[in-house]
């Protein structure tokens, strides 16, 4: 019987916060390579602690996670605080939930809208289902608005917070503000109910597997800031005891370290929380979920998106709870003294547990920094899920359909990367001209237009194979003939990943030239020209990095804003001979 081998590779994952990429080869039924390869590197930050002084702490924490900055910021304070002896007051403490019920509130609705909702809808992305499912889209991001305030309320903006404080927060907010949230939290039960019901309508895939769950646990109350580490597998311990059994270890195939609880896989975030934390539900949740179609606890990870709506319902009612009767505090940050010591922090991020451990010197500055994300946790948990449901689903499925339900399972853990990067993804290759259904097309020239409304746009990232739309600009600016077209208004400018922002930085113009990376599909670099219509209708081939290039376009269209000729060009790298062509087009 002849070898049968197919080999899948996504280069950039669709649809989740960051890069990652998968390496999958199949060869006769059966799975011979499964690689995750990530590029999140948080022990850069680490080593970038060292020296600083703890007020430095929390501001650049912070800035590891743009969807997660209050779960760093806490798990650090707490870490310090131990160390410095400080003991909050209730207020704080009270507080510091309301703090983090924004920050799941704003994450889990991000997620399930933009990222996780179009793949059990049949969707490439959430412009594409807001056209059917305006509403649910509109309350989404309603949600989400809501969260973000609920976070600027304490942290002065929604992203990167500057409120937060070893000892508590810079100030208490004022009861007016804190009476108008009150009034759109309650309101929100209402959409947070809707939300749950109409996601338990959803045909999730019957998947059960044997997995680990892992989350902090407290006998009063749902966790956030508080708790012992327990797990289904019998784990329960101090979170100062997290590396007499969980081990950081790095891979070949993924900066990301991976971590294995007693030498295994395990799964942190929303499921493992429920599963483990059931009992700890408001009453209200836990009567809402009597009548669902998913059970808990579960062992489908594909109820993952379940339980974050329920977590949801539960940061509402809590942030309700909370704002109730609030009153404001003349001590909104406890006073303390540096001390040497050791200290350990764990949250429950939205994503999982957050472990930190610090080291302090006598004037309170970082000697020793360690700190285990949730993404790096879940990611053995991944590739292992990976494998057993790809089996499940079936291996002699189409390559196309292997690589969505691949792409489907990784999304479903909303794996956080740190550092998203953009890359067009294009089937279409031939110097110059695109080939679609044996038709040709010329590239589009620029010819008599007005210079002065006239650009060219390089995306890419820092990401190693995103800086070609970069580099030609680079490239373009050192050319004479573009240098005199420049002179005469023509404009060149470098965005990294410009998503909604696309739309600000497009409207000067009449006429647009944008430069993107594209993988290369055979041994000739492809150089490809598409206008705005036909990118949009190679939706299903380009990946969409929440919003990317692709969704940025549709949106384009949908407000009528785009320019009277838009074209895209794909390179997989700069040469001379297509720097020749684009002058050319001029």
């Amino acid at each position: 019987m002849p070898t049968e081998t197919i080999n899948i590779n996504v280069p950039v994952l669709a649809r989740v916060e960051g890069e990652g990429a998968l390496d999958l080869s199949i060869t006769n039924q059966q799975i011979t390579e499964l690689k995750l390869r990530i590029y999140e590197p948080p022990r850069y930050f680490e080593k970038l602690l060292e020296g600083r002084n703890h007020y430095d702490v929390l501001d650049t924490v912070a800035r590891i996670c743009g969807i997660c900055p209050v779960a760093y910021q806490m798990s650090a304070t707490q870490a310090i605080e131990s160390i410095f002896g400080v003991t909050i007051n209730p207020w704080i403490r009270t507080m510091r939930r309301l703090f983090y019920c924004g920050e799941w509130l704003q994450s889990h609705s991000l997620h399930i809208h933009l990222l996780a909702a179009p793949d059990f809808l049949g969707f490439n992305s959430a412009i594409e289902m807001a056209q059917q499912y305006d509403a649910e889209v509109r309350r989404g991001l309603k949600l989400q608005a809501l969260g973000n305030d609920l976070v600027a309320l304490f942290g002065a903006r929604s992203v990167h917070p500057v409120g937060a404080k070893i000892g508590g927060f810079s100030q208490a907010p004022d009861k007016k503000a804190a009476a108008e949230l009150l009034q759109r939290v309650t309101a929100a039960k209402r959409d947070a109910v809707d939300l749950i019901h109409w996601l338990d309508t959803l045909d999730l895939p019957e998947d059960n597997q044997e997995f680990v769950s892992v989350a902090l646990h407290h006998e009063q109350e749902y966790p956030f800031n508080e708790g012992r580490l327990i797990s289904d597998g019998g784990l329960d311990i101090n979170i100062n005891k997290f590396e007499h059994h969980f081990r950081e270890m790095h891979v070949d195939h993924s900066t990301a370290l991976h971590c294995l609880l007693d030498g295994k896989p395990y799964l942190v975030g929303p499921l493992a929380r429920v599963n483990l934390n059931k009992a700890q539900l408001p009453e209200a949740v836990q009567q809402l979920m009597q009548g669902l179609k998913a059970r808990f606890p579960s062992k489908n990870m594909f109820h993952s998106i379940i339980a974050r709506t329920l977590e949801i319902y539960f940061a509402i009612l809590e942030a309700e709870t909370l704002l109730t009767n609030y009153e404001t505090t003349d001590q909104p940050c406890m006073e303390f003294e540096v001390k040497a010591g050791t200290g350990y922090g764990c949250s429950e991020a939205p994503r999982g547990i957050l472990w930190h451990r610090y080291e302090m010197d006598e004037k309170g500055c970082v000697k020793n920094a360690i700190i285990v994300p949730p993404t790096s946790q879940n990611q053995p948990r991944i590739e292992q899920d990976l494998k057993d449901s790809l089996i499940n689903f079936g291996l002699d499925k189409t390559k196309q359909q292997l690589q969505l339900h691949a792409e489907k399972v990784i999304r479903n853990y909303d794996p956080c990367i740190s550092c998203a990067t953009h890359f067009l993804n294009l089937k279409l290759i031939r110097d110059g001209v695109i080939e679609q259904n044996k038709d040709k097309q010329t590239i589009q020239t620029f010819h008599h237009v007005d210079l002065s409304r006239t650009a060219i746009i390089g995306i890419g990232s820092p990401q190693q194979d995103d800086k070609a739309g970069w580099q030609m600009v680079d490239q373009l600016l050192q050319n004479r003939t573009i240098i005199s077209l420049k002179n005469k208004g023509l404009s060149l400018l470098k965005l990294d990943r410009p998503g909604t922002n696309l739309a600000k930085n497009i409207r000067p113009y009449d006429s647009v030239l944008i430069v993107d990376a594209i993988k290369p599909t055979n041994a000739d670099p492809p150089f490809i020209c598409l206008d705005a219509t036909e990118l949009i209708s190679k939706s299903n081939q380009i990946s969409s990095h929440e919003v990317g290039l692709l969704e940025s376009i549709a949106l384009l269209k949908t407000l009528q804003l785009t320019p009277k000729q838009l074209v895209v060009l794909g390179i997989s790298e700069v040469k001379d001979k297509y720097i020749e062509k684009i002058i050319k087009l001029f």
